[in-house]
């Protein structure tokens, strides 16, 4: 045998062996190919959900946004509630030392008329009882 035929048999067992290689990797490939395709349709329905999971987040933070500028208004009403009602405290607090004086001098008051209505009536009873002392002795 020449070297020509050595070089035909083996270039021969090389293709028969190197055939069956290249129609595993055709169809790896191929399932690679599969697999990248149903990896991207899965990815872009991840990224849906992801999407609308994010639209979801996003309106719930309005709303706690909403919510926390709400209790801030509650909290400043609450605030000048309080500072009203100190001061109707305050208020009423003066009011009654103003209304408990008001009362001691209208006791005072009535004290020193009845004092000035009881001389006046005394003084008018004597001067009336004299006055009839002094018709009859005539």
């Amino acid at each position: 045998m020449t070297i020509n035929s050595y070089l035909l048999v083996l270039l021969t067992v090389l293709v028969i062996f190197t055939i069956p290689i290249l129609i595993q990797i055709s169809r790896m490939i191929g399932s690679v190919t599969d697999l990248i395709k149903t990896a991207n349709d899965s990815v872009k329905l991840m990224v849906t959900e992801i999407a609308r999971t994010l639209e979801g987040a996003n309106k719930v933070i309005a709303t706690v946004n909403g919510i926390i500028e709400s209790a801030k208004e509650l909290g400043g009403a609450f605030k000048e509630l309080s500072e009203g009602g100190k001061k109707l405290g305050s208020v009423l607090k003066d009011s009654g030392t103003h209304i408990t004086n008001l009362f001691g001098q209208m006791t005072g008051f009535v004290s020193t008329l009845k004092t000035t209505l009881s001389v006046l009536a005394r003084g008018l009873l004597k001067k009336g009882g004299q006055d009839d002392r002094d018709q009859r002795k005539e």
